[in-house]
């Protein structure tokens, strides 16, 4: 190979390795640009509340009964805090009350963080991983993946979809992740979430039932959360 030829061979070398360059730095850029992460669907400003209307169906095995509940819970950010592993965490206060004519009463103290590629939230002392970072439709993870719980498939099933509660209440970009749906002959599991930008979780959904052969339920559980209001407590500051 002459000198001619061993230039070119180096130019077109550069060319390449520059083109890889230039690649690598537009995905960097999208990886910790905000907004193309869309961390907005897990929000967390201190103050922010939201109010969900909750309705539950209770088979109870022992006296055949099946119960029927309504209320309300409130979930605000309170506060940030350094949690024991010297992360950033949320400090979520969550309310009941019977109706909207009933005072608020404290229910649980939950906690939550956002990190890069996830966000995780403690209920009960249980921590899941409720997102991924950026959430596409078709993203998989384990939601158990930092807990004791036997793994746990969640699923990304619509991203960025506008979702329509009523004429006065609606979302012009969600995120809903299926958590569980098996069905058996005996048994019926299903869980599911909804997030909408700026706002956070707008719809839950759960259940778990035990059935005879025939269809008939045994015992378990369906509830579900609406999104009723959201806002901002001005009283509170980040």
């Amino acid at each position: 190979m002459n000198r001619d030829e061993r230039k070119g061979v180096w130019e077109r070398a550069w060319l390449i390795i520059l083109g890889i360059l230039v690649i690598l730095a537009g995905c960097q850029e999208e990886q910790t640009d905000p907004e193309k992460m869309y961390y907005s669907y897990f929000p967390d400003t201190v103050g922010q509340f939201v109010l969900y209307a909750v309705d539950s169906v209770v088979y109870d095995d022992f006296t055949g009964q099946v119960l029927h509940f309504e209320y309300e819970v409130k979930e605000l950010i309170k506060s940030r805090f350094t949690d024991g592993e010297g992360k950033e965490s949320l400090r979520l206060e969550r309310y009941i009350r019977s109706d909207g004519e009933s005072d608020w009463e404290i229910k649980d103290i939950w906690q939550a963080r956002v990190l890069p590629d996830r966000a995780e939230k403690t209920e009960e002392n249980i921590t899941y991983i409720k997102l991924v970072f950026p959430p596409k439709a078709g993203s998989r993870w384990n939601g158990n993946a930092y807990n004791t719980l036997p793994e746990q498939g969640y699923r990304v099933t619509e991203a960025h979809k506008p979702y329509l509660i009523s004429p006065s209440l609606s979302f012009d970009s969600t995120v809903t992740v299926l958590q569980n749906d098996i069905t058996t002959l005996i048994s019926e599991e299903f869980q599911e979430e909804k997030y909408a930008k700026n706002v956070g979780l707008v719809f839950k959904r759960y259940k778990k039932l035990e059935k005879e052969p025939d269809g008939s339920i045994v015992r378990g559980v369906d509830y579900s959360y609406q999104i009723k209001a959201f806002g901002q407590d001005s009283g509170l500051k980040q």
